[in-house]
């Protein structure tokens, strides 16, 4: 009879060699190794897939700052409209105005004057002239600035477009060559002389209703050319302190009109045109002058009456263009 003899681990059982897992039997075929997954940066393998990687918790920031990376840093600071956030930590700084067309563009040219140097434009229109009242009405009209100097009309001389009849034949007034007055009005010349000056820049006298609305100041209608107070010191006249001459063509600013005519009231008279020129041997003359002591002489709707022939050391003259007409400027003699 054969005894039938098993193994003692048969008998005890797993309880007394341990009950851990048994290894599985052999297949007898070689096992791959574990294959190695790459995660993208700042992930890690976990669980069979790919998660963030968790790092250590930071610090909360003091009240005031903020967590600019793994550091604390100042809150930028609460500016007010128009300013921003500085460079220095609670500074604020002015915003940059943008750029505007006016900065960034290149400056216009300033509009062409109408009139050539040394005259004004004064604006046409209508009005009631002189004592009588007649309609009137001309046109724009570019004026000299002030009355022709005893230096211009020497210029002229120079140029042989000017002569010298007679032209110091004013004792005691007389205005031409004589030292200190080359800026005083040229005087003691006649109509006709006053007429050729003005024409060798290529001017003209102005009419008598052209002369009164400029030295008016055109629609404000004034009684002298700076406005209705009377003369007083304004002007270069006697009714202050006698005079014994002229006064510079600039000496009295402040009777210059709205236009910047300076010395239609006072100084020296002015030669003017008129329609009955044609017709009459007498030439009038606006302004009043220098010896004059009555401030109604000196207003601008007083006419003055000259024959064409008289020279005094009292009567000047100043010309007259159309804007943008071609003036030729006599050039300063040697």
């Amino acid at each position: 009879m054969r005894r039938l003899v098993l193994p003692l681990f048969s008998l005890l059982g797993p309880a007394l060699f341990g009950c851990g897992p048994q290894p599985e039997p052999s297949t007898g075929k070689a096992q791959s190794p574990p294959q190695t997954v790459t995660c993208p940066e700042g992930q890690v393998f976990q669980g069979g897939t790919c998660v963030a990687q968790s790092g250590p918790t930071l610090p909360a920031c003091p009240e005031g700052q903020e967590r600019v990376g793994n550091a604390c840093a100042p809150k930028p600071a609460a500016c007010p409209p128009g300013t921003h956030a500085g460079a220095a930590p609670g500074v604020c700084e002015p915003d940059q105005p943008a750029p505007t067309a006016s900065t960034s563009s290149p400056a216009a040219d300033p509009p062409k004057s109408a009139c050539p140097a040394g005259m004004a434009l004064v604006k046409g229109g209508s009005y009631k002239m002189g004592y009588l009242k007649t309609d009137q009405t001309v046109g724009d009209l570019c004026f000299d600035i002030t009355e022709a100097t005893a230096k211009e009309y020497e210029n002229c001389v120079g140029a042989k477009k000017c002569n010298v009849n007679l032209v110091n034949g004013c004792p005691e007034t007389s205005t031409y060559k004589i030292a200190g007055r080359e800026d005083h009005p040229m005087v003691c010349i006649d109509f006709t002389q006053a007429t050729d000056y003005c024409s060798a820049q290529g001017k003209r006298l102005p009419t008598e209703a052209e002369w009164e609305w400029a030295a008016r100041g055109g629609d404000k209608a004034n009684q002298y050319s700076w406005g209705n107070d009377t003369p007083g010191e304004l002007a270069c006249w006697s009714g202050v302190t006698p005079r014994t001459g002229t006064c510079p063509v600039n000496a009295h600013p402040k009777t210059a009109t709205p236009q910047g005519l300076i010395g239609m009231s006072g100084n020296v008279f002015e030669w003017a045109t008129r329609a009955l020129d044609a017709k009459v041997k007498e030439r009038v003359g606006r302004g009043g002058s220098w010896r004059d002591g009555l401030a109604n002489v000196l207003r601008v709707d007083r006419p003055g009456s000259f024959e064409i022939t008289y020279r005094c050391g009292f009567l000047g003259v100043r010309c007259v263009s159309a804007p943008g007409a071609a003036v030729t400027p006599i050039p300063a003699s040697k």
